[in-house]
């Protein structure tokens, strides 16, 4: 039986080199991680390939909120995957959607030519789609799509793995479950979907004291001190890591 293959969500370039050092396999580089993911830059893909040697997964996402994107916002996907591609990813995270939910097949297409034979990942752009899974995965693959990042769409991958276990099941196209994978849950995920690639990260927050007592605020929406924000904690995501790999072999 294959073994696990643990993909990190990460945020920065930091949280890049503490995932290889915690033992991850491979990462996903965003920025914005508090908006869902958004485009990182070139520079911290760059500085990522210099730091690791692992597959490094940029996601596509110039925006929070849908993934039905103006023609300048598609523009900008495409000068992003073209540089980005040049800076070395391996891979891309990307989806979608015509305005009323469904697969946006032709922006596929056309992406796809920027992507110049990397590693495709449709997100979870997937678990809001109207498509049903066992009818828009084959889609997915003969599109150049080799894996979907999915949750199962419910608001978390425990919570999904009625559909995780469904969307492992055609074998159609790798499946990377995510969404509130914790130590507490990894296990029974992937007893009860079969699935063989977990997606989590395990942040902590840390403080930037340059801002410290200032009338001002910088921080992010979600945290209560603008000093505050979210990193990889090595400690704990190497704890996880380790728990994953001593699992049984199914």
């Amino acid at each position: 039986m294959e073994k696990i293959t643990i993909e990190v969500c990460c945020g920065s370039v930091d949280d890049v080199v503490r995932a290889a050092e915690a033992g991850a396999d491979r990462v996903e580089l965003n920025t914005a991680l508090f908006a869902g993911g958004l485009t990182p830059s070139v520079g911290a893909v760059l500085e990522a390939k210099a730091r690791v040697g692992i597959p490094i997964i940029s996601m596509i996402r110039p925006r929070a909120g849908g993934f039905c994107y103006t023609d300048l916002e598609f523009a900008t996907m495409l000068r992003d995957t073209r540089e980005l591609v040049k800076a070395g990813s391996d891979g891309f995270a990307v989806g979608f959607l015509t305005a009323d939910g469904w697969l946006d097949e032709e922006r596929c297409k056309i992406w796809r030519e920027e992507a110049a034979g990397r590693e495709m990942v449709f997100h979870r752009a997937f678990d809001i789609m109207k498509d049903e899974p066992e009818e828009v995965l084959p889609k997915l693959a003969g599109l150049g799509f080799r894996r979907v990042l999915t949750s199962g769409r419910e608001k978390s991958a425990p919570e999904g793995a009625g559909i995780i276990k469904r969307c492992v099941e055609t074998g159609a196209i790798e499946v990377l479950a995510g969404g509130g994978v914790r130590a507490g849950n990894v296990r029974q995920l992937i007893q009860d979907t079969g699935c063989r690639q977990v997606h989590f990260t395990c942040h902590t927050q840390t403080s930037d004291t340059s801002v410290r007592g200032a009338k001002l605020s910088f921080g992010l929406p979600n945290m209560t001190e603008s000093e505050k924000f979210d990193m990889i904690d090595t400690e704990k995501l190497a704890a996880l890591i380790a728990l994953i790999r001593a699992l049984p072999k199914q």
